[in-house]
This record gives structure tokens, sequence and C-alpha cells, in this order.
């Protein structure tokens, strides 16, 4: 199987997963017997264990070890996958969501994108082709994420959870057969150039502000205040959520060729501002079909950013120094997020609290607009 159709499927089968425990983590914890605020610290671990392992991993592991990498962490997916369902009692299974790191957004900033990236980056060269690859990688993630969602609704959680440690375990052998990847194997501080590191460290800073607010309003979160806000319940949290990733999939189609006629910068900044306005309302009119409504109006913008941002960040360094950048910078991203999750929880589980969206779109507005001041003048660089 030709390399990018490998990816396209691993990213495809973590979506799925991604997609079913996005929704359901907070209220699987809670139903197992955690408080809200220990369902909170549980993600919150995941998240830091998680962005600590890559932080060690990408500075000194390079593309060049990328295969043994993903296989080892595949496993690790797997085990939490099925040792979240397989084994009774909260504590087992709170463990277990903290190896799999099962409190990530479908998104997926984890290990997986740090080394899965920089080798699509590296399949084509021409910036809009590029595009048009990241844009594919993220979809099929998003795609496969909103089947995860909508099983929720039309299969019992039992069976979808059953098919989800299924497929947990057959990303290991795609891994297996994916051919050799060339590159550095071992990094070392002087090898990096100076102007990736220089890209890391900006990158690190405001993509870390932009985790802060996400950590606000992950989506087992934005779930978890529907259904404490508006009474709404596992199945019809799961459609709900099918019908957001199928918006935030439209989304991400058209982005590349918006991006090839502003450019990447523009086209991240540009779509997450109002995308940011839209999820501050949510919360603002005490009606479930408004709240929706903007719940959709957000994801319809919101993910334009995420495959612009992994083919810019990929494009404007060196092949050998993609895999420390993106390792620093989505490490960072994610021990960010994690500073917050558990204090969204606290709140929406007192009073549906709307401060995690005003907090979380407002943080997020500012760095859209410090990431415009830093990047702007090589906007046109990469469109």
């Amino acid at each position: 199987m030709e390399r990018r159709y490998s990816l396209f499927l691993t990213k495809s089968i973590r979506g799925y997963i991604y997609g079913i425990f996005s929704v359901i983590i907070f209220l699987y914890l809670t139903s197992a017997g955690l408080s809200a605020i220990e369902a909170g610290i549980v993600v919150t671990a995941g998240i830091i264990i998680n962005s600590v392992l890559t932080y060690l991993i990408t500075t000194h592991y390079g593309t060049g070890h990328s295969k043994i990498i993903l296989i080892v962490f595949s496993a690790l997916l797997a085990i939490g996958t099925i040792g979240i369902f397989a084994f009774p009692g909260d504590l087992l299974k709170a463990v277990f969501a903290i190896i799999g790191a099962l409190g990530v957004n479908p998104s997926d900033n984890t290990i997986f994108a740090s080394y899965e990236q920089p080798i699509i980056s590296g399949i084509i060269s021409k910036q809009h082709r590029r595009n048009v690859l990241f844009s594919i990688y993220t979809l099929v993630g998003y795609g496969a994420s909103s089947i995860g969602a909508i099983s929720l609704n039309l299969i019992p959680l039992r069976y979808t959870l059953e098919t989800a440690s299924i497929f947990s375990v057959a990303i290991i052998p795609i891994y297996l057969i994916l051919p050799k990847i060339e590159g550095k194997k071992l990094l070392t501080s002087e090898a990096i150039k100076p102007e990736s590191k220089k890209t890391a460290r900006d990158v690190s800073i405001l993509f870390s502000m932009d985790a802060i607010g996400g950590g606000f309003v992950l989506q087992g979160l934005v779930a978890y205040w529907f259904n404490v806000r508006y009474g709404i319940n596992l199945k019809e949290l799961g459609a709900i959520f099918f019908v957001v990733d199928i918006i935030m999939a439209i989304s991400i189609m058209v982005t590349p060729f918006i991006a090839k006629k502003i450019g990447l910068v523009r086209t991240m900044v540009y779509s997450h501002i109002p995308s940011n306005v839209f999820l501050m309302l949510i919360p603002v009119f005490p009606n479930v079909f408004l709240s929706l409504f903007f719940l959709f109006l957000r994801q319809s913008l919101s993910q334009m950013d995420v495959p612009t941002r992994q083919s810019y960040l990929n494009s404007i360094v060196d092949a050998d120094d993609r895999s420390y950048v993106v390792g620093v910078s989505n490490a960072s991203r994610s021990i960010a997020q994690s500073t917050t999750p558990f204090i969204s929880s606290y709140l929406i589980s007192l009073a549906a609290s709307s401060i995690p969206f005003e907090a979380g779109g407002g943080i997020k507005i500012i760095y859209d607009v410090l990431l415009f001041q830093r990047f702007k003048r090589e906007n046109e660089k990469y469109d």
C-alpha cells in the first residue's frame, strides 16, 4: 500500500476511536464512579503524560525512527482502548484512559501527528498539492470521527466500544508493513538549525495560548455541557457530534482552495476569529436550538486552521527538522491544553457555566491576532 494511503487509514482508525471518546469520556468516567473534577483530572493527566513523552521523544529521535515509535504508541492506544472497556472499576478505567490518552479531541495532536505529518510533507513538494494532501489527511480523520460519534446513536455502547477495541489493534499491522522512513535517527541540539529552533519556540508559545483556550472547550466538555445544561442524553449527543464532524469535514475540503487564494496564514486567522465569536455565543441564549445553531456555525470554521497549520509548519522548516518542530509544538500545545479541562469540568458540573466558552473564545482570539502579527510577512511565500 502506498505510504500516503497507509497514513490516511491509520488517521481514520484513530479518528473513529477519538470520535467516540471525545463525546463520551467525561460521561463515561463519571458514570463509572468518578466525580466531575476527578474525570477532568484523569483527562488532564493523560494529555500531560502524552505531551511530555512527545517532547522527550521528538527532541531526541528523528524521522528515521518513525516506524518503531508509531508502532509503540499504537500499542499503547490499543491497551488503553481495550482496558477502559474490558476492566471494571473507576480506578482501572481512569488508568487505561491515561495510557491511551483517550481525552484528546478528534484533531489528534498526539505523537502520531508529530511523525506522520513530516512523512506526508515529504511526499509532495508543490505547495498547493501539499495543502490538499494535508486537507485529505485531516478530512479522513474527522470523517471517521463522525462515524464514531453517530455509532453512539445507532449501536449500543458496548458494541461501539468493542468495535473501537478491535480497530485499535488493527492500526499496529498497518505500521508494521509501512515502508522504511528515511531521515535522521538521532537528534542533538546542535543538529537542529537555528531557524528551526526559533520557529519551534515561536509556534510553541502561540499554539500553547490557543491550546489553553481550547482546553476549556474540548469536545468532551462541550458534550458534557449540553448534557448538564439541556439534559441531552448520550445517543442524542452522538447524533449532534456526527453533524458537527460532517460540517467540519466539509469546511476542511474547501480549505486548500481558500489558502491558494489568500495564503495559509490568512486562511488560519480569517476563519478562526469568527469561529471563536460563535463559540462565545453558544451559552449566551438559554435555548437549546440557538446553542446548537452557534455550535454548528462555530464548527463550520473552527478546524479550517488545522490542515493549513500542519502544511505551513512542515513547509517553513527543513525536512530533517520537521519531526522536532512539529513534536515540540504539539507537546507544548497539549501540555498547555491540559491546564484547563478540570477547571471547565468543575464549572460545568456546578451550573452549566458559560465561563469556559467565554474564556476559551477570548484567549483564542488573542492568539489569532498574535499569530497573524508573527507570520503575516511570510504568508505569501507558501500560498
